[in-house]
């Protein structure tokens, strides 16, 4: 119940994780069993998704300290964010 993960197209987690922790915003690309891989979930492929998504995989924890404010601005920086490495993926030849 404190785990979101979302898969978002177009981008992948590294460019993603890039952009929240210059906002402050933390999370992760991937499971916390394989953190550092460099490969798309084994659960997300598992479950069929396409391996281009699950390359854009985030992780967000919750916990007791997380506050509804931080949920509203991570829902509220995360399109910007997308839309920055959506762009960049794009100008480096990745989309």
């Amino acid at each position: 119940p404190h785990i979101l993960t979302v898969a978002i197209a177009g981008t992948d987690s590294e460019t993603l994780l890039m952009h929240l922790d210059m906002q402050g915003i933390a999370a992760s690309g991937g499971s916390a069993c394989s953190t550092g891989a460099v490969e798309p979930s084994h659960v997300l492929c598992a479950m069929g998704v396409p391996r281009e998504l699950a390359l854009g995989q985030l992780r967000f924890s919750f916990g007791h300290e997380s506050t509804m404010a931080d949920v509203e601005r991570a829902a509220a920086v995360l399109p910007r964010v997308v839309a920055r490495a959506r762009k960049l993926s794009g100008a480096l030849g990745r989309a």
